[in-house]
């Protein structure tokens, strides 16, 4: 008799445990992802064109200021469904020289 007395007020005890766990959001976490764009900026400093061609608009155009026509990497949180994104931080890549070379110059005479 003891024990169907205690197993009738352990059961209301542990029925909220279940429900603890759940939460409201439907699998989808609230922050945005983090992504790195490799490009460059354009010339008004409101947008990234990716080397692919993309465009991003950028939400926080002031975080590029300073840095206009030059080549990036960005590392930015999207912020929608359309090429916006807001700028975390901006890194400059250093372009590669490319070197000429004349055949007929005076340094490859014999």
């Amino acid at each position: 008799m003891k024990k169907l007395v205690l197993s009738f007020l352990a059961i209301p005890l542990l029925l909220p445990i279940p429900a603890a766990g759940q939460n409201n959001s439907s699998g989808k976490s609230s922050t945005a992802k983090s992504i790195t764009i490799s490009g460059r900026v354009s010339e008004d400093g409101k947008s990234v064109i990716a080397r692919n061609g993309e465009p991003w608009s950028v939400t926080n155009p002031g975080a590029l200021a300073g840095h206009e026509n030059q080549q990036v990497k960005v590392k930015c949180q999207k912020t929608s469904a359309d090429h916006s994104v807001r700028v975390l931080s901006v890194k400059t890549v250093a372009t590669p020289t490319m070197y000429h070379v004349n055949p007929s110059d005076s340094a490859f005479r014999r």
